[in-house]
């Protein structure tokens, strides 16, 4: 069955079309969508009213997504009137029965002065990533697919006007299939049509700037997802490397352009330059007396004219001949027969670009004028969207450079032209964008002139879906090219576990973190008044600095009551049907879910709950705790808070996370004040699958000189050491009634090592957290304040707080240095049993090995 969806103009057209609609079978409900007041036009059975904002928007999207309840959705795009042909749904359907099939489009007809002409479309390729591939104006989609893709994009806080559709149609297309059926299965009248010269410029027209850039962020995310995404280019060129006679070569491939040949010509010798330069026109074979015009300058020692002896090439073929001419310069500046250099100082300034930042290539920009020189909309074509960190990804999006374009002939005889006379500067310009530095010039240094013989003035449908087509089989070929580079240097860059491009992630995170404090009021607010409200000081207590933080926000969890009554009667926070509809999820890892803290202690605060209530316990999971490394970059450090060790939600596992780098405990541990002594060692070689043998080493250690007792294990494998851990946390005091020891962890990892450390606990709230009066200081220790930042919800508490208070809070809450070193007999004395135990051991070492497989099989899967 089929729910449509059609955008509201008239009642007389909207009438119409139900009826049309309704005609179908298949056609079960159809929804109006309208913006501002309802209308009030009465609509027939089985038909509603859907308010959105804009058709594009990411609202809109997801509104008919939750609006749509059969197998399939149909989208028309235009409010204005349209026929059907024989069988069209139907048809549509036919082609959407493969369940990987998430879309559907087809040719159409459409009434032009008053004649019924065909509309064809193009084929859909992985290429077809511009936001203005011609669809036609009747989608069909495969609603699963379609929630599927919904959900992707804007469940973690995406909000787009303009871009809502765009996003939704790539993401889509990622894991199905988009459809083009090549028969005409409806009609309809094209308004407000105009000239494919004009329309191809849609991009740069300043009006368009907000669209644009929403279209530019749905493209980055979605090379992301695929991944083909390029960071920025670092690569310098040597620009000076080679012997050439000339600085610069100006190159005007042209045929027959007699009435504009001249001009050019004239244009390139009048520049005025500190170099030694020449121009090569290729005469690619004219016959309207365009030849004789050159030979007029055949004294003149600049002006070199080539005459191909082959007569296939295309201005491609004439760009390649050129510069692997002997003559050609250093530098090969583009100059069309058509169009002209602004002034005498253009290819200086272009010149200067290239010496000062050693780019493989340098773009200008130009003004838009008729034979003329009359200005023409939309004027100067500057390309400001072109940005340093990410013009060269957004360039698979738009349909051109700039111009002019110039190159460093040496990188472009190594990459070539291809042989065409349409995309053939777009896809040199896209494979050198892949690994060289583009410069950019912003101010208008050429004429683009536009006249009646222009190749694309006015082009028909036919060569508009030619040149598409074309243009999108170069994006498909560099895409794949593109993913390829990205697979290679996540495998130079990747970690010895795996391939998890850390980069990528911790950008992809701090990208949702950002929507979140955006779209979310209580999360921003709260976070923001960590730089703006929050107050903090720095005590240096025996060596080490601990921060006290006056955060108000934190009452939340300071004060949380965590007895049997108190938890039983309130709806766990944690849980997916009670937390915030705000609140949104990163990724899902192993069943937990990545949140942002709406109670921040440090910035980018997040909380990582099981996706199932269930107990804050984790000595059995423990490896779940480290696997969630898979999902946060290295930056970051995990932690986990004990039932009875500041948990807010006793009654939930979960974990949080924060950047290292505010973690006052992480920087002892790595600091020379930081004494480690070794407990236990683990030291092994073995086999992973055929060919690829791996070493095992652990380090169990117990951590002198900070204010409580710690152990940290030190690993450079994760999973067969986590052992050692596991002893460890069976072995540490376990109070009566209570499921496990009493601690608080904390794990960070770099590309050679995992370190975990153990915060053995006693209390799990000092004396002072239920002193009356004065001596009342509501402290209620978690692992941060455990590792060094004491959180005080009341400003008196921050206030009055002194070193002698700080210590004895740890002293309380820490374990003593006898009870450690009772801990540290009973591990010793138990991993003695343990090894009696080999033949229990042996019969566990093939589950270890398949979990270690594990691992390393994941983590080239994850973000590649």
């Amino acid at each position: 069955m089929i729910d449509c969806f059609i955008p509201f103009n008239d009642a007389r057209t909207a009438i119409n079309s139900i009826s049309l609609l309704q005609a179908c079978p298949l056609v079960k409900n159809i929804h109006l969508m309208y913006r501002g007041a309802e209308p009030v036009t009465k609509l027939p059975p089985r038909c509603y009213w859907l308010k959105i904002d804009r058709l594009t928007s990411s609202d809109a999207i997801q509104t008919i997504s939750y609006a749509a309840q059969s197998s399939h959705l149909l989208l028309r795009l235009k409010s204005t009137p349209f026929e059907l042909s024989y069988k069209a749904l139907e048809r549509m359907i036919q082609f959407l029965e493969d369940p990987m099939a998430g879309l559907a489009y087809s040719n159409f007809y459409e009434w032009k002065d008053g004649k019924k002409q065909k509309h064809p479309v193009i084929d859909y390729q992985a290429g077809s990533v511009r936001d203005d591939f011609d669809f036609g104006s009747l989608l069909m989609f495969n609603t699963i697919q379609f929630k599927a893709a919904s959900y992707t994009c804007f469940e973690i806080g995406d909000t787009f006007n303009y871009a809502g559709l765009y996003m939704v149609r790539l993401f889509l297309s990622i894991n199905a299939r988009i459809i083009h059926i090549d028969e005409y299965l409806y009609t309809e009248t094209e308004k407000g049509l105009r000239e494919s010269g004009e329309k191809q410029f849609d991009y740069v027209d300043p009006r368009n700037r907000e669209a644009q850039q929403e279209m530019e962020e749905a493209f980055t995310s979605y090379l992301e997802d695929f991944g083909a995404h390029l960071l920025p280019v670092k690569q310098k060129i040597d620009v000076s490397k080679a012997d050439f006679d000339y600085t610069a070569s100006v190159v005007i491939p042209v045929r027959n352009r007699v009435r504009t040949i001249e001009d050019a010509i004239r244009s390139a010798l009048n520049q005025k330059t500190k170099f030694k330069y020449n121009i090569l026109v290729v005469d690619n074979h004219s016959d309207d007396g365009t030849t004789a015009v050159i030979e007029r300058y055949k004294d003149n020692p600049t002006v070199i004219h080539l005459q191909p002896e082959r007569t296939d090439l295309g201005i491609g073929g004439c760009w390649d001949l050129a510069v692997n001419h002997p003559s050609c310069g250093r530098f090969a500046v583009q100059l069309d027969s058509d169009d002209l250099y602004s002034g005498p100082s253009t290819l200086q300034r272009i010149i200067d670009k290239f010496q000062k930042g050693h780019y493989g290539m340098v773009i200008g920009s130009y003004r838009m004028t008729d034979f003329d020189l009359n200005t023409l909309p939309p004027g100067i074509i500057a390309h400001r969207e072109w940005t340093d960190q990410n013009g060269h990804n957004n360039a698979l999006r738009i349909n051109g450079f700039g111009a002019p374009r110039a190159f460093y002939t040496p990188l472009l005889r190594k990459i070539g032209f291809p042989n065409v006379s349409y995309g053939e500067d777009y896809a040199v310009c896209l494979a050198i964008s892949r690994s060289y530095p583009v410069g950019r010039i912003y101010a208008p240094i050429y004429l683009c002139r536009r006249w009646e013989g222009n190749s694309d003035a006015v082009l028909s449908i036919e060569q508009i879906n030619a040149n598409n087509t074309f243009k999108d089989n170069i994006r498909t070929r560099e895409l794949f090219i593109r993913k390829a580079v990205v697979r290679r240097k996540t495998l130079i860059a990747s970690d010895e576990y795996g391939l998890i491009d850390q980069e990528k992630l911790e950008n992809k995170l701090q990208k949702f973190i950002d929507r979140q404090l955006k779209n979310w009021t209580l999360a921003g607010t709260n976070h923001a008044a960590l730089k703006k409200e929050v107050l903090t000081d720095v005590m240096n207590i025996n060596d080490v600095e601990i921060s006290i933080q006056f955060n108000p926000a934190r009452m939340i969890s300071t004060g949380a009551k965590i007895d049997k009554e108190s938890i039983w009667k309130r709806p766990c926070f944690l849980c997916k049907e009670n937390r915030p509809h705000e609140q949104k999820t990163f990724d899902s890892f192993e069943d937990y879910d990545i949140l942002v803290n709406p109670y921040p202690v440090l910035p980018n605060h997040l909380t990582i709950p099981f996706t199932e209530h269930k107990p804050q316990m984790v000595t059995e999971p423990i490896e779940a705790f480290i696997k969630q490394f898979m999902m946060i970059p290295h930056s970051y450090a995990i932690f986990y808070n004990g039932a009875l060790c500041g948990a807010s939600a006793p009654d939930h596992l979960h974990y949080q996370a924060a950047p290292l780098k505010y973690i006052p405990l992480i920087t002892f541990y790595n600091s020379k004040l930081c004494e480690k002594v070794p407990i236990d060692r683990m030291e092994e070689k073995f086999k992973f699958e055929e060919r690829d043998t791996d070493y095992l080493e652990a380090n169990l250690y117990k951590v002198n000189h900070y204010l409580c007792p710690l152990f940290s294990l030190e690993t450079n494998i994760d999973i067969r050491s986590l052992s050692m851990i596991q002893k460890l946390l069976h072995n540490l005091p376990k109070h009566a009634g209570e499921a496990e020891p009493r601690f608080n962890m904390i794990a960070w990892r770099t590309v050679e090592m995992l370190t975990i450390i153990i915060i053995p606990r006693n209390k799990h709230r000092p004396d002072c957290y239920n002193a009356k009066g004065d001596k009342q200081l509501l402290i209620s220790p978690g692992a941060l304040d455990m590792a060094g930042i004491l959180v005080a919800a009341r400003k008196e508490d921050f206030d009055k707080i002194d070193e002698k208070q700080i210590l004895q809070i740890f002293h309380e809450c820490g374990l003593s240095e006898q009870e450690t070193e009772e801990v540290i007999r009973r591990y010793e004395a138990d991993d003695q049993d343990y090894e009696k135990q080999d033949d229990e051991e042996e019969e566990e070492d093939a589950d270890l090995l398949d979990s270690y497989k594990y691992w390393r099989n994941t983590d080239n899967e994850l973000l590649n």
